[in-house]
């Protein structure tokens, strides 16, 4: 069908007309979804006490906040909420080594004897958290690296402490299905690279084939599985004998649990049973 002139401007002229719409009717929802989230991010800080967190958000969001001010869309006082938490924030971090102690126990959470402000570890040095004092924030990482950077409110450390240690430390460890599952990806590397059974693999070729094969693999779970196998055993399958050989690369090495003083585990090798 042959469209005339006149109808095609005319169309054109409608769909210009009803897309400045569509992209306005999507700049005003993306607008309201950024203050819905503002309002109910502000009003979960406040109702749990996170001072920190609270002055972060409204350290971003001053934008918004002026936007909300002009429309008087905010029926309460921010400027003396923000005074109010940062008098939180001064007594938060001059009690925080005290704080936190007191929250650990709390929580059943054990710091390490050789933890001191503003550097604490958990469970023999597998996980770290770093404070900075004058930015107000908390790093937290175990051995594998960075788990979480936030804002340095002790409630909400710990509260994401428990879920990282509950995540590695909870699980239920299974010697034998662990040791079957490193026996097959060290049987698979071999043969990828014409290699020969009972030659020495470097530990991250493991991880890095499981990684690509493995639904939510995670190389920190790993570790601790490599540490409970090492340490319990079983050792011996298809008559060979699982051997973990150390490595100076700490890039490239492992670092296993409560084998620290030890150094890194570079390499697997399963030698044949005499």
């Amino acid at each position: 069908m042959k469209l005339n002139l006149e109808t095609a401007n005319s169309l054109k002229d409608i769909l210009n007309k009803y897309s400045a719409q569509t992209l306005e009717l999507q700049k005003q929802i993306a607008e309201t979804r950024s203050i819905e989230s503002f309002c109910s991010t502000f009003l979960k800080y406040m109702e749990k006490d996170w001072p920190i967190h609270l002055l972060h958000l409204i350290e971003k969001e001053r934008k918004l906040i002026a936007l909300l001010k002009e429309r008087q869309d905010l029926p309460f006082n921010i400027e003396e909420a923000e005074k109010d938490a940062k008098e939180s924030l001064m007594t938060a971090m001059r009690r925080f080594p005290l704080m936190i102690e007191e929250s650990c126990k709390k929580n059943n959470l054990k710091i390490d004897s050789t933890s001191r402000h503003p550097k604490y570890t958990f469970h023999d040095g597998f996980f770290t958290l770093e404070i900075d004092d004058k930015k107000f924030k908390a790093k937290f990482s175990n051995t594998e690296g960075n788990l979480f950077d936030i804002s340095a409110d002790i409630d909400a450390i710990i509260e994401l402490v428990i879920k990282e240690k509950d995540r590695i430390f909870g699980r239920k460890f299974e010697g034998s299905k662990f040791l079957k599952l490193l026996r097959a990806n060290y049987l698979a590397i071999l043969k990828k690279d014409n290699l020969k059974d009972g030659e020495s693999l470097p530990i991250r070729h493991i991880t890095r084939r499981l990684g690509k094969n493995l639904k939510d693999f995670r190389s920190d779970e790993f570790s601790y599985d490599l540490s409970r196998l090492a340490s319990e055993g079983p050792f011996e399958i298809d008559k060979r004998k699982i051997d973990l050989q150390q490595t100076k690369d700490t890039r490239q090495g492992m670092l296993l649990h409560g084998s620290i003083s030890r150094g890194y585990i570079g390499f697997i090798i399963f030698k044949e049973v005499q």
